[in-house]
């Protein structure tokens, strides 16, 4: 697997976090490498990060003054990891795509696969854009659509698109359009008799996906379980229908995610609910839980991948309590059944489709 990259004649080693198997990837791309070429001589200091998923940015612009918006609980850990390896120190600040920025005179992004991000985050930019400010956005050619265009006409009067190198492309956004009227970026979704609430960029922005509907249709608490977990919880939908079911149960709902959990409790306020954004469940106490819910993701990005999802599984088979139970929805082809039987005496797949399985595991010691 490659994990070292030169940028301006200075050798950084860098690797993924969560670790990966898969040595086809590695912890940058093209993309960010050529947004790192354009802004070499450019001088600025203060240089706003979105979308870092790894650090390089981090790591190769660590002596400016950096504001890191981050999205991923894991991703503020491969930030950290990498500058570590590197000896290098973080100097700025975190902020979410929720937050107010500081005069914004240089940001870089990396475009993101939800074009609703992409515009979460150039509105961000914009409310707080200097009137020369320039927006440096990298992508690989192969994943450009019209779409980023149209999102960045809104805020932007100038745009231009460099020649493409190594399949990657750069966009460069100048003179803030004056007079926005700047729009809540949440999408509503009917769901029963109720709407259901998300940030622009969490899952399934338009209805509740098929996979989490058909889980839904077979969810039945058994009157013991009042303690839940929800694992990759998204806009908090699962959580939501087993308060609705039992509403002395106690839900704790966590997601790598951070627009997830502000999505969720949007959804589950006035619940006995606990949020955390987080990567791993290796904070949550052990054998604490009556019952785990989850319709784990296997998409990241543009990548395929189960890895993450199975140390999830060891995660939940810690904090299960003895006899408890982890259901699950997952596509039939990723055959869970396999992984799980290798944590769990006991699993069962209770319902399938054409296209999901409703998977059943019972903790046994």
């Amino acid at each position: 697997m490659e994990s070292i990259v030169e940028v301006n004649s200075v050798k950084y080693e860098l690797i993924r976090y969560p670790k990966t198997f898969d040595k086809s990837l590695r912890a940058w791309s093209n993309a960010e490498l050529l947004v790192l070429d354009y802004i070499t001589e450019k001088g600025y200091e203060n240089v706003h990060l979105f979308n870092d998923r790894f650090g390089i940015w981090n790591c190769a612009l660590s002596d400016k003054n950096l504001t890191t918006v981050w999205t991923y609980a894991s991703q503020q850990k491969a930030i950290e990891q990498n500058l570590k390896l590197n000896k290098l120190f973080k100097k700025g600040a975190y902020k979410t795509p929720l937050d107010s920025l500081e005069k914004v005179d240089l940001a870089i992004i990396k475009v993101p696969k939800s074009i609703e991000l992409f515009e979460l985050f150039l509105q961000q930019i914009h409310k707080a854009s200097k009137e020369n400010v320039e927006v440096v956005c990298g992508f690989m050619t192969k994943y450009f659509s019209a779409s980023i265009l149209k999102i960045a006409e809104k805020y932007f009067d100038s745009i231009e698109q460099t020649k493409a190198w190594k399949k990657a492309r750069l966009l460069i956004l100048k003179n803030p359009k004056r007079n926005i009227e700047y729009k809540e970026l949440i999408n509503e979704i009917d769901w029963k008799e109720d709407v259901l609430k998300q940030y622009y960029g969490v899952f399934s922005s338009k209805s509740i996906d098929i996979g989490t509907q058909f889980f839904l249709e077979s969810l039945n608490l058994k009157a013991n379980e009042l303690k839940v977990l929800d694992v990759a919880s998204g806009n908090g939908i699962i959580a939501y229908e087993v308060t609705k079911q039992n509403p002395d149960v106690e839900v704790t709902l966590i997601d790598d995610f951070n627009l997830a959990i502000e999505s969720s409790k949007l959804n589950l306020k006035d619940k006995k609910t606990h949020f955390i954004c987080a990567d791993t469940l290796n904070a949550l106490e052990i054998e604490s839980f009556d019952l785990v819910v989850s319709n784990p993701p296997f998409h990241f990005e543009y990548e395929n991948n189960i890895e993450v999802a199975l140390n999830l599984f060891r995660g939940v088979h810690s904090c299960l309590k003895n006899n408890g139970r982890f259901v699950l929805v997952a596509n039939s082809h990723l055959n869970y059944s396999t992984h799980l039987s290798k944590l769990f005496k006991k699993v069962t797949i209770l319902k399938q489709n054409k296209k999901f399985d409703i998977i059943e595991c019972i903790k046994k010691r």
